[in-house]
């Protein structure tokens, strides 16, 4: 029997649990990174032992010269496919497959995948919805836009960014200053230096995050929930709680023809993709976007309501393409086997974690299905102001909707300091 190899880049995130879903397909891994250091956020999540070899590139070369190090470095090697492990892989991983003439989405609009000013124009240019938008570093700029359009409020983020990083909800012109000089200049949680800020009209109405897998330009979704979210002073606001909803359900019917028409516009015709989508007045419109799996996620409970989840389904679809295909279009939509709620802890409080005393009594709720995500103990517990500061996310599964929304006020009802053991900053050094 031939041996099966694949390269995964920058298998961090959720991506970092791809290895071993291939592996029980009896595909080899070789890990491929996009820059000669792993972002500290991901730091964490990097085991070298995974994967048959790692390549790293050399530090302080261009981009360019980092596609060509990898192709020389994988020459010869007989290989099924290229996957993108998490957001900051997707760009090389698009050059690499579509170089060695394996499944990809090509490198035509890669960047309009990636910088979120890109993706608005290439969904406006294929005449899907999109959100208008500015793009500088000048505050007054930014701020003359918002006059000229007549918009109450924006949103201010970065281009390229993870986890809700520098995300401001502006009101004045004094909200707008404040937001560009924290993000102009600064380099990110992912590495990238924010040259420009982009500004947005704020779309108002119900937020939803929607899976998918694509295979050869076919597109399945295989989940969608609600996205609610609390607002954050100085900031702009954090997600407090999702809920997975029915297939069937005629909202997610309208979501999922959307993502179709706007995988097209981007071009993406082969692997995950993870949307987040606002629902107007004027129907759905693309808020955030990544050409890669959902990060942060709990694969067992979301296993437990769906019978699948968004990674085991993206390794089915590129160890068994065939195999894939046909049971997914036997399938038709996704069906929820259970109710589900994925429940973010919020913080109003900090300290240094010292355990979590709350975690006993959150695993007898009869819901419960998983917790992830938690600060790790002898790290800093902070006041909750985007993704990366989520003290803790918690699943809750149950085919008895009573019960789980009984489970949740218990769960919505603990203080930080239950749940965690904190001990003062100053008190640890």
């Amino acid at each position: 029997m031939n041996e099966r190899n694949c390269v995964i880049v920058d298998a961090y995130s959720t991506g970092r649990f791809l290895p071993e879903e291939f592996k029980r397909y009896g595909i080899s891994t070789v890990h491929v990174m996009s820059a000669a250091q792993i972002p500290s956020i991901f730091q964490s999540h990097f085991n070298a032992n995974l994967y048959d070899e790692v390549i790293r590139p050399p530090e302080r070369i261009g981009y360019d010269e980092i596609v060509e190090y990898h192709l020389r470095a994988l020459q010869g090697r007989e290989l099924e496919f290229v996957i993108a492990g998490c957001e900051t892989g997707v760009e090389l991983a698009d050059s690499i497959s579509e170089r060695l003439g394996l499944p990809s989405n090509g490198i035509a609009l890669s960047a309009a995948r990636r910088d979120k000013s890109r993706l608005s124009e290439a969904l406006a240019s294929a005449g899907v919805r999109s959100i208008r938008q500015v793009v500088s570093d000048n505050a007054e700029v930014i701020a003359r836009w918002k006059r000229q359009e007549s918009f109450d409020e924006l949103v201010i983020k970065p281009l390229n960014s993870t986890g809700t990083e520098d995300v401001f909800f502006c009101s004045t012109d004094a909200d707008i200053q404040r937001a560009v000089t924290a993000i102009v200049g600064k380099t990110n949680r992912v590495g990238t230096l924010n040259q420009l800020a982009l500004g947005q009209e704020k779309i108002n109405g119900q937020q939803y995050t929607v899976n998918a897998v694509s295979i050869d330009g076919e597109t399945f979704v295989t989940e969608a929930w609600t996205y609610d979210t609390v607002p954050i002073e100085g900031a702009s606001s954090v997600c407090s709680l999702e809920r997975l909803l029915g297939g069937k359900e005629p909202i997610v019917l309208e979501l999922s023809d959307y993502l179709e028409r706007a995988l097209r516009a981007l071009r993406i015709t082969d692997g995950p993709a993870h949307a987040e989508i606002i629902v107007d007045d004027r129907g759905p419109v693309l808020v955030d976007f990544g050409a890669r799996l959902q990060g942060t996620m709990s694969a067992k409970a979301r296993t437990m309501a769906l019978g699948h989840n968004h990674l085991t389904l993206t390794a089915w679809r590129y160890a068994d393409p065939k195999g894939f295909a046909g049971y997914m279009r036997r399938r038709g939509v996704y069906k929820r086997q259970a109710h589900a709620l994925c429940v973010s802890l919020i913080s109003d409080i900090g300290g240094v974690v010292a355990g979590y005393p709350g975690l006993d009594a959150i695993g007898k709720l009869p819901s419960f299905a998983d917790a992830i995500a938690f600060v790790p103990i002898g790290q800093n517990l902070v006041p909750t102001i985007d993704l990366a500061s989520t003290p803790g996310i918690v699943y809750l599964v149950n085919n008895d909707l009573i019960q789980l929304e009984e489970d949740y006020r218990q769960l919505r009802a603990m203080r930080m300091d239950q749940v965690f053991d904190l001990v003062a900053q100053e008190a640890n050094q």
